[in-house]
């Protein structure tokens, strides 16, 4: 779906999720825990690291939509995009692998609720700033990070 032509619906917008959300989430459930405590890449994340980091922009997703439900305008991102990421993996750090799933499933549903929450007309407004922000922070996200789910061997 490209959300910068389309005018999605709630509908599309949240079966455009799990489409991309199954074939992630059945990944990560398919690697042993012990996979997802090593690096991607020399100086890399953990993988546990990136779940905690897909995690935290579903989170701050929920809380600038609901500040949109709230406000009916487009909620502000205040932060750095490099400070919330090392924020999330230095979270994981400390964090079983169990933990860092359970909260990554916790976050996909409380995304799927706030965006079910948006009329047709929310997801559109102000140059669809809604849907793109979903897309980038869900659907878009995962297609990101899914081959680092890929064990190499």
């Amino acid at each position: 779906m490209n959300v910068a032509t389309e005018q999605p619906t709630v509908k599309q917008l949240i079966a455009t999720m799990d489409d991309a959300w199954a074939p992630f989430h059945d990944a990560v459930r398919a690697l042993p825990a012990q996979l997802l405590e090593q690096r991607l890449g020399e100086n890399g994340w953990t993988r546990k690291q990136m779940l905690a980091h897909v995690a935290a922009w579903h989170d701050i997703t929920v809380e600038r939509l609901s500040g949109f439900h709230e406000t009916g305008e487009p909620a502000p991102f205040l932060e750095d995009e490099d400070a919330v990421n090392a924020r999330a993996a230095r979270g994981a750090e400390g964090r079983t692998t169990g933990e860092v799933l359970l909260t990554l499933d916790e976050s996909f549903r409380r995304l799927r609720r706030e965006v079910a929450r948006l009329s047709n007309e929310d997801a559109v407004a102000f140059d669809a700033w809604a849907a793109r922000m979903i897309a980038g922070n869900s659907f878009g996200h995962y297609g990101e990070h899914l081959s680092d789910l890929i064990v190499r061997r």
